[in-house]
């Protein structure tokens, strides 16, 4: 049996962290032994997926380390453990990890590193340009003798054009047996549950609201429409941009709701209709792909991940980035299309394409195999 060693900075749940979940969850437990190692403790302020992984029966070991003392002595911390523990393979899942793990350390050890985005675009929205370009730079050079995966075609064209290396591609994947559309019946139960309106159409976004994922535009559109009178958009999700969202809302009239952080969301997209992403940057986005499961229409920003998503579709609910008055279009004309037809075209990419049987299967092989 091979000991498979997943390393992360926390199980703070995000799109990341559900994509390890569902990795581990469908593991050959007879061929592969899953133990997960923190670098750092859970933020008391995020829903963790610590407990949902311990449901897996997966062992959880963390070093609980300060940003600073993990740079100081990760590496050394990390190859004890390793070595304690009769580590076959590592598995790495961001910068952390990734800088402080590398080949010559680990010699016997196959290193495997998973990248979830295009790394660039992420840290220099979140870092700026400057510390940005420089992380970027670290993580790509810290990719060396390893075995790298990209998430998405896209991720991987776009880091052999900037940084000239090459990245095998296993798509992220869900659980589609778990993320199933509701009957009728299901979804006026569960927006009874949750108090939300039985008559209207409900539209959703899922994700940080930051300047990358661009809840704003989102908002502008959905305000603007005519649809806006007789439907709800749900808000899950917060960040930064959570005060200005709601300015741009009257409250009073309830058509816009702001959830704040959920430790699950897969009620929320029973409960609703349509999808909505507005994001600049992504890798391959889990919550999109849940979505789409579901049954739920998606209407995206035109970017790269998106339209790999609905690349088999003849897809026509994309807009540009940032252009909430397409956006706005899109929303009332969508509302106006055969629901079923929709809802089938995205179900279909999921079952036959992007979900978490077909990712663990590689990856399985790739742990076997070079």
């Amino acid at each position: 049996m091979l000991k498979i060693l997943y390393v992360v900075s926390t199980l703070k749940r995000t799109g990341p962290t559900n994509v390890l979940y569902n990795l581990v969850a469908e593991l050959d437990r007879k061929e592969f032994e899953p133990i997960i190692l923190t670098l750092s403790e859970e933020d008391p302020n995020f829903p963790s997926s610590w407990r949902a992984f311990e449901d897996l029966n997966v062992k959880i070991f963390s070093f609980n380390f300060s940003r600073i003392k993990g740079f100081v002595s990760g590496r050394k911390e990390i190859r004890k453990f390793i070595e304690q523990h009769n580590i076959n393979v590592v598995h790495l899942y961001g910068f952390r990890g990734d800088f402080m793990l590398n080949r010559e350390i680990t010699k016997n050890v196959k290193i495997i590193s998973t990248i979830n985005s295009n790394i660039y675009d992420d840290y220099t929205m979140l870092y700026g340009k400057y510390t940005g370009r420089i992380m970027a730079y670290l993580h790509i050079k810290s990719l060396k003798g390893k075995i790298g995966v990209a998430c998405s075609n896209f991720v991987s064209e776009e880091l052999k054009k900037r940084y000239n290396v090459d990245l095998k591609v296993i798509y992220n994947g869900i659980p589609y047996k778990e993320y199933t559309a509701a009957s009728k019946e299901e979804q006026i139960s569960i927006r009874k549950k949750l108090d939300l309106p039985l008559d209207q159409k409900i539209f959703i976004f899922v994700g940080y609201l930051i300047y990358r994922k661009d809840p704003i535009t989102v908002i502008n559109a959905f305000l603007n429409s005519r649809a806006c009178k007789n439907s709800t958009l749900l808000i899950i999700g917060d960040g930064p941009l959570r005060e200005e969202c709601k300015e741009k809302c009257d409250l009073k009239k309830g058509n816009v709701k702001f959830l704040g952080n959920q430790p699950s969301t897969i009620e929320y997209l029973k409960a609703s209709d349509f999808y909505i992403s507005s994001a600049y940057s992504e890798g391959l986005p889990t919550s999109v792909m849940e979505a789409m499961s579901c049954g739920l229409p998606v209407v995206l920003s035109n970017i790269k991940p998106h339209e790999e998503l609905v690349s088999g579709l003849n897809w026509n609910y994309l807009f540009p980035v940032n252009d909430y008055k397409k956006l706005s279009i899109i929303i009332d004309d969508i509302i106006e299309k055969d629901y079923g037809t929709l809802s089938n075209k995205c179900q279909s990419v999921i079952l036959n394409e992007i979900n978490s049987n077909v990712m663990a299967t590689k990856y399985q092989l790739l742990y076997k195999y070079d």
